[in-house]
């Protein structure tokens, strides 16, 4: 396809894009919603969007059996899909960081979280230029280009997440050490801290992968965490 009908593709899914909103708004102001539901819908339809634009993509590659225009993100990170949270399953933490470093080579900014100390993983993955929150309760522990929090410490784990993505978007963020912050915290807290993160990271266009070992929880608190997230890879 030559650069003049991907322009005009892309044009064409742009207008495409703005009537379907303002049909999708002129539809919700006639059913006597106040600005801030209006607001609140709004902000819980960003936090999926990328669900319909994935489930868009499929429809068009399976009828036509071509890719979309313009797209490539999808292939690039072949298990990352589209923004948002993402529970990597592993007995052992090894992918989540393999998969973190994949997004930083697409020059996604990255925060890693992690139980395991920086030093550590930063010889054993490309992963240098990431900044790093160490779970610890080693009073005074420091290192260049770490930070330390105490597992039980959920705001201020939220807050540095969220402020991360905030700052300009297109973050990664590794999470390491959940069943470690579940002993801690009990899972109730654990759930509520993942709701907090989820809308942040999804409407700052960013990636939060979370590794989790399924036998190393009960099954329905994993289940109940997985339905929090974008998906399971």
């Amino acid at each position: 396809m030559g650069d003049d009908e991907k322009r005009k593709a892309f044009l064409k899914g742009y207008e495409e894009g703005l009537k379907s909103a303002w049909r999708e708004i002129g539809s919700l102001t006639t059913r006597g919603y106040s600005s801030t539901e209006l607001g609140v819908l709004a902000k819980s339809k960003l936090a999926v969007l990328f669900r319909d634009v994935e489930a868009m993509e499929s429809r068009l590659i399976e009828d036509e059996g071509i890719p979309v225009v313009g797209g490539g993100e999808l292939s690039a990170r072949s298990d990352i899909g589209r923004r948002g949270v993402y529970l990597v399953r592993e007995p052992k933490a090894e992918r989540v960081f393999s998969l973190f470093s994949d997004l930083l080579q697409t020059n996604a900014r990255g925060l890693c979280i992690t139980r395991i100390h920086p030093d550590d993983l930063r010889s054993r993955y490309p992963i240098e230029g990431a900044g790093f929150i160490w779970l610890s309760k080693s009073a005074g522990a420091t290192a260049k280009g770490m930070a330390v929090a105490e597992p039980s410490a959920l705001v201020d784990i939220a807050t540095a997440i969220s402020d991360f993505a905030s700052d300009g978007g297109n973050a990664a963020v590794v999470l390491e050490g959940l069943e470690y912050m579940i002993s801690q915290n009990g899972f109730a807290s654990i759930m509520r801290f993942l709701q907090k993160v989820n809308e942040k990271i999804t409407l700052n266009d960013s990636y939060l992968l979370i590794s989790a070992n399924p036998a190393a929880m009960k099954e329905q608190e994993y289940r109940l965490l997985a339905k929090e997230v974008a998906a399971e890879i």
